[in-house]
Parts: C-alpha cells; sequence; structure tokens
C-alpha cells in the first residue's frame, strides 16, 4: 500500500489543483452556456503544440524532447492567444450564427488539422493519445510546480476581479445592458482560461480536462447557487472521483484518466438522483403544510 501512494500522490495533487480551478472556469462556462469552449481551447492549444513539433522534427530530423516541449509551449500559449481574440470578437450581434457552432467548427478545424500534421510524425498515434487523455499518471513534480504557479497566478487575478468577471459572465446572453469594457473582460476571460488549459492539457489530455471542467461544476449546481460553495463541491466530488480512479488503475491495471472520468460521470448520476428525491420530498413537505391549512 505504501507503494501506490507513493506512487500516486503527484497525480492525485494535479488532479487536485486541475479540478479546483476548472470548477472554477466550469461555472463561468455552465452560465454562458458555451460547454465546448474548454475542449476547443484545448485542441487548438494541442494544435500549436503539435506545430512546433512538426516544424522542429523538419528542420533537425531528430526527436528533441526539451526542445518539442520549450518550443511546444511558447506556440501553445501563441494558439490560446490567437483563439481568445477570435472567440472575443466572434461574440457580435452582427454575427448571426450561434458562438457555441463557431466553437465547435474551431475544435473540429483544429482536432483535424492536428491529425493531419501528426500523421506525417514520427510516434503519431503515441502523439494523438497522450494528445486526448493526456498522462496525468507520469507527472513529475517540476510539472505540478509549474501547474500549481499557474493556478495561483490565475486563480488571484480572478479573485481580485472576480465582481468584473461574474458581472460579464452572467450578462453574457444579453444583447444590452453590457458592463463597462464587456469585450476586454471577456477577451481576459478566455486567455487566462487559455493559459490554464495549455498546462493542463499537458498532464490530464484533453477529455480528461473537459470532464474536469463541465462535471464537477454539473454536480455543484444541482445543489448550490453561491459561486464558493459550487467550487468547493466540485472539488469534493473531483477529489473522490480522483481517489477512486486512480486505486481502480492500481488494482486492475487500467489507464487512469477513463477511470476518473468514469466515476465522475457517476458522481453525476446519483447527483442528480440525490437531488431528485429531495425535490420529490420538499413537494410532498409543502403539499402536506398546504391541506394542513
Amino acid at each position: 500500500m505504501a507503494i501506490a501512494i507513493d506512487f500516486m500522490i503527484a497525480p492525485f495533487i494535479a488532479s487536485i489543483l486541475l479540478i479546483f480551478i476548472m470548477a472554477y472556469f466550469g461555472i463561468h462556462v455552465i452560465e454562458r452556456e458555451i460547454i465546448f469552449i474548454d475542449i476547443a481551447l484545448a485542441q487548438i492549444a494541442a494544435l500549436g503544440g503539435t506545430v512546433a513539433l512538426v516544424i522542429n522534427r523538419l528542420q533537425t530530423g531528430v526527436e528533441g524532447h526539451a526542445h518539442d516541449h520549450g518550443a511546444g509551449l511558447i506556440m501553445s500559449y501563441l494558439f490560446c492567444l490567437l483563439a481568445a481574440m477570435m472567440f472575443t470578437a466572434l461574440k457580435n450581434k452582427k454575427i448571426t450564427i450561434p458562438l457555441e457552432a463557431l466553437i465547435g467548427i474551431a475544435y473540429a478545424v483544429a482536432t483535424t488539422a492536428a491529425v493531419i500534421l501528426l500523421d506525417k510524425a514520427a510516434g503519431s498515434d503515441v502523439h494523438i493519445h497522450d494528445m486526448l487523455t493526456g498522462t496525468i499518471l507520469w507527472v513529475t513534480w517540476p510539472q505540478i510546480i509549474r501547474l500549481g504557479i499557474v493556478v495561483i497566478v490565475v486563480a488571484g487575478f480572478h479573485f481580485i476581479f472576480r465582481e468584473k468577471f461574474k458581472t460579464v459572465t452572467l450578462s453574457y446572453s444579453e444583447v444590452e445592458n453590457k458592463p463597462v469594457n464587456a469585450r476586454l473582460w471577456d477577451f481576459l476571460f478566455y486567455f487566462t482560461f487559455g493559459i490554464v488549459i495549455v498546462e493542463a492539457v499537458n498532464i490530464g489530455g484533453i477529455l480528461t480536462i473537459f470532464a474536469f471542467l463541465i462535471i464537477p461544476a454539473s454536480i455543484s449546481a444541482l445543489f448550490a447557487v453561491r459561486w464558493t460553495f459550487r467550487v468547493l463541491i466540485g472539488l469534493f466530488a473531483g477529489g473522490i472521483s480522483t481517489l477512486l480512479g486512480l486505486y481502480l488503475s492500481w488494482v486492475m491495471d487500467i489507464p487512469c484518466s477513463p477511470a476518473i472520468i468514469l466515476f465522475l460521470a457517476v458522481f453525476l448520476v446519483l447527483a442528480v438522483i440525490i437531488r431528485t428525491v429531495f425535490n420529490a420530498l420538499n413537494r410532498t413537505r409543502t403539499g402536506k403544510m398546504q391541506v394542513s391549512e
């Protein structure tokens, strides 16, 4: 058991950091009704890394992992910056196509481009697998430290300007009565989200990060209204799911990320059932009170 704990402690800490920040961003995403923004930004970031990988291979003809990582990180941030600018500009009342549709198109195009580029690179199947499911089980402490710094900086920035971001999100679907400098804060939301996504995808992969974003935030929406409580509920559900997923991965020798996603889905189903039972009990209690009156 001691060996298992030593092996799983790093993936668990990385997952907790990711779930904490993703639960917060997930609330924004659900309120804005742009559910696939995470997976689109993640795929665009992955495309940036892929472009850097292919360029390096064409120039050197050999694999250079250190160079690949540094150049890929820079290119991923650049692509996320461009995506943040694009999504901010596309939220325009003159554009009749729904933003969610445009986000889906961006994801499809970025995925197609990444697959085409990786098809010509050595070990393309490995790169595609890592891009989708990540390598969270093999996360290193330097990666965790860098992720922790990013999470602290981004979370601190959003905490300081929480009312600005919250106001923009809650008025996101309104055509009129937009807050002052709404486009600026919209861009800062997408860009800071993109910064987190770049680090997150390198560790967890696109599918895992999408699950961390949407499922804990969805669970929390069933039981709380205040954003602080929603983040805490999401963190609790995600933390328990991660523990169970890591344990299942250890004892059954199965991939870690799919196991975690599976338990998150189970928690969501249980949360829906519990919420439904509570609602039924409340209706019954209210009906009895009205009859007694």
